[in-house]
Protein backbone atom coordinates (compact mmCIF):
# COMPACT_ATOMS: atom_id res chain seq x y z
CA UNK A 1 0.00 0.00 0.00
CA UNK A 2 1.34 3.41 -0.91
CA UNK A 3 2.15 5.62 2.03
CA UNK A 4 1.46 9.33 1.93
CA UNK A 5 3.74 11.68 3.84
CA UNK A 6 2.00 13.92 6.30
CA UNK A 7 2.63 15.85 9.47
CA UNK A 8 0.85 15.17 12.73
CA UNK A 9 1.08 17.21 15.91
CA UNK A 10 0.71 15.60 19.33
CA UNK A 11 2.03 16.03 22.81
CA UNK A 12 5.67 14.97 23.10
CA UNK A 13 5.00 12.43 25.85
CA UNK A 14 2.44 10.63 23.68
CA UNK A 15 4.85 10.46 20.75
CA UNK A 16 7.57 9.18 23.09
CA UNK A 17 5.23 6.41 24.30
CA UNK A 18 4.30 5.53 20.70
CA UNK A 19 7.95 5.35 19.68
CA UNK A 20 8.79 3.11 22.65
CA UNK A 21 5.83 0.82 21.97
CA UNK A 22 6.71 0.61 18.28
CA UNK A 23 10.35 -0.18 19.02
CA UNK A 24 9.49 -2.76 21.70
CA UNK A 25 7.11 -4.54 19.32
CA UNK A 26 9.09 -4.32 16.08
CA UNK A 27 6.63 -1.92 14.47
CA UNK A 28 6.91 1.43 12.79
CA UNK A 29 5.51 4.55 14.41
CA UNK A 30 3.28 4.90 11.35
CA UNK A 31 1.83 1.42 11.89
CA UNK A 32 1.05 2.14 15.55
CA UNK A 33 -0.61 5.45 14.70
CA UNK A 34 -2.58 3.89 11.82
CA UNK A 35 -3.82 1.06 14.04
CA UNK A 36 -4.94 3.55 16.65
CA UNK A 37 -6.74 5.66 14.07
CA UNK A 38 -8.50 2.64 12.59
CA UNK A 39 -9.49 1.41 16.04
CA UNK A 40 -10.96 4.84 16.81
CA UNK A 41 -12.92 4.87 13.55
CA UNK A 42 -14.24 1.34 14.12
CA UNK A 43 -15.28 2.25 17.65
CA UNK A 44 -17.42 5.09 16.31
CA UNK A 45 -19.74 2.66 14.52
CA UNK A 46 -22.80 1.36 16.33
CA UNK A 47 -22.69 -2.09 17.89
CA UNK A 48 -25.32 -3.23 15.37
CA UNK A 49 -23.24 -2.05 12.41
CA UNK A 50 -20.11 -3.73 13.82
CA UNK A 51 -22.02 -6.98 14.45
CA UNK A 52 -23.25 -7.02 10.86
CA UNK A 53 -19.69 -6.84 9.55
CA UNK A 54 -17.67 -8.67 12.21
CA UNK A 55 -20.17 -10.80 14.15
CA UNK A 56 -21.52 -10.45 17.69
CA UNK A 57 -18.49 -12.08 19.31
CA UNK A 58 -16.17 -9.56 17.70
CA UNK A 59 -18.32 -6.72 18.99
CA UNK A 60 -18.10 -7.97 22.58
CA UNK A 61 -14.34 -8.37 22.22
CA UNK A 62 -14.00 -4.89 20.75
CA UNK A 63 -16.08 -3.35 23.52
CA UNK A 64 -13.89 -5.05 26.13
CA UNK A 65 -10.80 -3.79 24.26
CA UNK A 66 -12.24 -0.27 24.23
CA UNK A 67 -12.72 -0.38 28.02
CA UNK A 68 -9.14 -1.59 28.50
CA UNK A 69 -7.85 1.07 26.12
CA UNK A 70 -9.76 3.80 27.96
CA UNK A 71 -8.29 2.59 31.26
CA UNK A 72 -4.80 2.53 29.73
CA UNK A 73 -5.20 6.06 28.38
CA UNK A 74 -6.38 7.31 31.77
CA UNK A 75 -3.47 5.58 33.51
CA UNK A 76 -0.92 6.95 31.04
CA UNK A 77 -2.28 10.48 31.40
CA UNK A 78 -2.27 10.17 35.20
CA UNK A 79 1.33 8.91 35.12
CA UNK A 80 2.31 11.76 32.81
CA UNK A 81 0.72 14.31 35.11
CA UNK A 82 2.60 12.76 38.04
CA UNK A 83 5.91 13.00 36.15
CA UNK A 84 5.22 16.59 35.13
CA UNK A 85 4.49 17.68 38.72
Amino acid sequence: MAMEKTSVSMEAWILKAVRKYAEDNGLSVSAVLARGALREIAASHTATARATVYGAGAVATQEADERITAEDITRAADEHRGEAA
